[in-house]
């Protein structure tokens, strides 16, 4: 079950959009694993199982390069910026299209 479940992660996951969906999910499992939380408590979770995750976030700490983690922390906060103006931007571009 794992192997076809890594398989369909691996041939879904080749497109934003397709991760995008999977992310989704991802966060919905977040909702029902600590549904006790708030909605700002469920993102906070999810972020910390997102970056707990990352193999890259991983190996700079297991290596104790703080200049990169430095780098990185940055980079997120810029990232949440950015990523903002492009939901915003989407918003108006749904809402033109109806």
């Amino acid at each position: 079950m794992k192997k076809l479940f890594l398989y369909l992660l691996r041939k879904y996951s080749k497109t934003e959009n397709g991760r995008l969906e999977i992310l989704k999910e991802l966060d919905d499992g977040v909702y029902y694993n600590y549904n006790e939380q708030t909605s700002f408590g469920n993102v906070y979770n999810y972020f910390i199982e997102f970056m707990m995750s990352n193999p890259f976030v991983y190996s700079r700490v297991v290596k104790k390069d703080t200049e990169s983690l430095e780098i990185l922390k940055k980079g997120i906060n810029t990232a949440f910026d950015e990523s903002i103006e492009i939901i915003k931007g989407d918003l108006k571009y749904r809402t033109n299209k109806k």
